[in-house]
């Protein structure tokens, strides 16, 4: 899938046929400490199941939901251990996205808002 322009890896999580939309989690090749992340090695045999060309790390945070027409099939697949490992990674993500996130476009920035700020949790002043 592009996003800014640039194609990036992605693995559908959640396929939403009668909307027209799928949650993905997208890839990127820059590698950040402070988050959770499953990097997959591009020489690797999931890296190679997947069709990367480079190091790759999946984050939740780069947990969105686009439009089918936005996504464009590469050839290969996620393998099982890999494909549970990141439903392990995007399961706390997924439960805090409201139903109106779930159905927002890449555009629209859907992103799973980080503990500290659910809804109906914040500090009193």
């Amino acid at each position: 899938m592009d996003i800014g322009g640039k194609p990036h890896p992605a693995i559908v999580v959640r396929l939403i046929s009668d909307q027209g939309r799928a949650i993905v989690l997208c890839g990127t090749g820059t590698k950040r400490a402070e988050y959770a992340v499953i990097e997959v090695p591009g020489k690797s045999a999931a890296g190679k199941a997947l069709g990367l060309d480079k190091d790759t790390f999946f984050y939740a945070t780069q947990l969105r939901s686009v439009r089918l027409d936005h996504l464009r099939v590469r050839h290969g697949h996620c393998p099982p251990a890999l494909f549970l490992q990141v439903r392990i990674l995007v399961e706390g993500a997924l439960s805090i996205l409201t139903p109106t996130e779930q159905t927002k476009d890449l555009a629209e920035d859907a992103l799973p808002l980080p503990s500290a700020q659910v809804p109906g949790d914040e500090k009193k002043s």
